[in-house]
């Protein structure tokens, strides 16, 4: 496998098409890890450095907000190199990064250490999602989206529960030692058995920002970001603080969150595939829009928790878990299919450094609308819930103007 694809692009049977997409689900499953793992230990960290939730809220926006500036320098150069090349030096990068968090001795310096992973994790990720497109034909790039973002479920099933025990038994930064190690043995095999994507020919005389302008003349990409910054928005104004809302709101014992992420993860890991191939059949706007609409449900409930009871609670996170995501897939594909191959990479590159700025402006917001009340109660909440579904409606209703792009010719 360690070869460039045929001319036609695509891999020559399914078996290998499906090895390839399990690899970049591996690579992916680690970067996620790495960015997921930071909102559980949210509790404990503020504990430890004696910080608020405006500053845990700042830890978590630093990782996507260098992740997103990463990104768009990333996108005036990525379609000039071989595309695995570029992904190995990153995904290296990358492991540094996430070593020097575990090493981090204080808040200014885990600051530093999530800054420098996210540089290199936010174009890693764009150059997987650049991937997917340019080795699988487009009648099969809803169900390519879904299995490669079951990363996402396996992170919450196994990555975040084992990170947790480790965070509990050895310490905050034990979590980040693992995947440290981790991402240097995928590494090793996605050098070895990942075939080789070489950069499309190009006019003579193009300089990086050539690429870039295309880029942003198409009006269709304007859409595009548009879409992905209201649906990345709907999302992070809201997942960052689930962790400190159950533990402080809930009642949920650090030593149980771990069951939110694993029951979680283990229904998204079957939805999200299920809602990619069922993009690809039934169109990827329709499921989009459907989707969405249902998760505005469990997102209230969520942003209104009171004491419960985790029999209450594990309920209403799995389904919300299972909808938000599984937007993902047909949502993703629907971006996808706008831009031509050769502006590929630089596309999302860019859509990528879009994903991570949003995430890194919602939690912000979300972490100003919220106060801390005497007893550790969080209030503000509910209001952050109104705000994300107005934000996912606008997703719906942006989107329907890429599904006319997204039609079969």
């Amino acid at each position: 496998m360690n070869s460039s694809l045929p001319e036609a692009g695509f891999f020559p049977d399914i078996r290998r098409e499906r090895a390839f997409l399990f690899l970049l689900a591996a690579v992916q499953f680690t970067h996620i890890v790495d960015f997921m793992i930071l909102m559980p230990l949210g509790p404990r960290l503020m504990e430890t450095f004696s910080i608020t939730p405006q500053v845990f809220g700042g830890l978590v926006s630093a990782y996507t907000f260098s992740a997103g500036i990463a990104s768009i320098l990333a996108a005036m150069v990525v379609d000039r190199f071989d595309r695995k090349r570029a992904l190995l030096v990153m995904y290296l990068g990358f492991a540094a990064g996430t070593l020097a968090c575990g090493l981090a001795p204080n808040e200014h310096w885990l600051l530093l250490a999530r800054i420098l992973t996210g540089s290199f994790g936010g174009v890693v990720s764009s150059l997987i999602l650049s991937l997917i497109p340019e080795a699988i034909p487009v009648t099969r790039r809803g169900a390519a989206m879904g299995t490669v973002m079951t990363s996402f479920s396996l992170a919450s099933i196994a990555g975040v529960p084992i990170g947790l025990y480790l965070s509990n038994h050895f310490g905050w930064n034990a979590p980040f030692y693992m995947l440290a190690g981790l991402s240097l043995v995928m590494a090793a095999i996605a050098g070895f058995r990942m075939p080789s994507f070489p950069p499309r020919p190009r006019l003579p005389g193009q300089g990086p920002f050539a690429d870039f302008g295309r880029i942003l003349s198409i009006p269709i990409h304007w859409r595009a970001f548009g879409f992905t910054w209201l649906m990345m928005g709907s999302t992070f104004l809201v997942i960052p603080y689930i962790s400190p809302i159950l533990v402080s709101n809930g009642g949920v014992g650090n030593d149980q969150l771990f069951l939110v992420y694993l029951l979680g993860g283990t229904v998204t890991f079957f939805t999200m595939p299920y809602f990619g191939k069922l993009g690809d059949k039934k169109g990827l706007y329709p499921v989009y829009a459907m989707v969405s609409v249902a998760a505005m449900i469990p997102i209230l409930f969520i942003t209104h928790v009171g004491v419960w009871g985790l029999a209450v609670i594990l309920p209403i996170c799995m389904v919300f878990m299972s909808l938000v995501s599984g937007r993902a897939a047909p949502g993703m594909a629907l971006v996808a299919n706008v831009v031509e191959p050769r502006l590929r990479g630089g596309f999302m590159s860019l859509n990528t450094a879009l994903q991570q700025l949003t995430s890194g402006v919602s939690s912000l917001i979300a972490g100003f609308m919220l106060t801390q009340l005497p007893g550790g109660r969080l209030a503000g909440f509910d209001h952050v819930g109104y705000l994300a579904c107005a934000v996912l409606l606008a997703s719906v209703f942006l989107g329907g103007t890429l599904a006319l792009k997204n039609r079969p010719h």
